[in-house]
């Protein structure tokens, strides 16, 4: 029996998929012109940061809206816990 010696010899692991070429440029140039029109005029987030006519909200302002906005989720999110209990329920005694 013989053997291949080029099989037998240990190769480097190259890493030769990534050849610096570049298949499908991301610049923007691919989005079709009601998305560029959309994106044209958006301001980065330092460029916001510096923005004068940002409103500013206070530690305090932010924490009664995000309980004003918990206090309205809450009772959406147990209608739907429950409803899904229910159907677990149903089927629990229908298959049983």
């Amino acid at each position: 029996m013989r053997y291949n010696i080029a099989m037998a010899k240990k190769t480097e692991n190259k890493n030769d998929w990534d050849d610096g070429r570049t298949i499908a440029p991301m610049n923007g140039d691919e989005l079709p012109s009601y998305r560029k029109i959309m994106f044209s005029g958006r301001k980065n987030r330092r460029e916001a940061q510096k923005d004068p006519d940002k409103i500013s909200v206070t530690k305090k302002e932010r924490r009664a809206m995000i309980r004003a906005y918990m206090a309205l989720m809450l009772p959406r999110l147990a209608v739907i816990l429950l409803s899904f209990g229910l159907v677990a329920a149903l089927l629990f005694l229908w298959l049983s």
